[in-house]
């Protein structure tokens, strides 16, 4: 078995995961096909075709535009989604475009919120397709003298 109960073929091209570990730190804007799943930080916008999960120790800071958001850590800035699920000791702090809005007790949530019909949340959270491949891109904003990372 792979990660997240499913063998390699059953998984075939483009069904994957992005994960940022904990302890990761990862600066840049990442552009997914595929879902992310989030337990270290990242500083940078997001944009994935599929999910976005934010675990309990992680955190996000920037723009985030997916299908779905789970969130149990902390996002810090704008969310276009057709669901943002804030779950027990999740935090969002920012302004969220959404068709469909969850919050359990425990969870928070600072900002203001548009519930739009779903149509509306497809094209603001419209990807653009990374050219040449499926999975992820990081587009570079690293200082000079500093590493970059592509992820995928």
């Amino acid at each position: 078995m792979a990660i997240f109960g499913k063998n390699r073929t059953e998984q075939g091209a483009g069904h994957g995961a992005t994960i940022i570990a904990a302890g990761t730190q990862l600066v840049g804007n990442l552009t997914l096909s595929d879902r992310l799943h989030v337990d270290g930080r990242l500083e940078g916008d997001v944009a994935s075709e599929s999910a976005v999960v934010v675990g309990t120790e992680g955190c996000i800071q920037g723009t985030v535009k997916a299908k779905t958001v789970v969130v149990s850590g902390r996002i810090k800035g704008s969310i276009s989604a057709d669901r943002l699920e804030i779950i027990s000791g999740g935090q969002v702090e920012g302004d969220v475009h959404i068709s469909d809005l969850v919050i359990e007790p425990g969870g928070r949530f600072n900002g203001s919120s548009e519930i739009l019909a779903a149509e509306q949340t497809q094209v603001r959270r419209t990807v653009a397709k990374p050219a040449g491949r499926a999975g992820a891109t990081a587009q570079d904003s690293t200082p000079p003298g500093q590493d970059s990372v592509t992820a995928g």
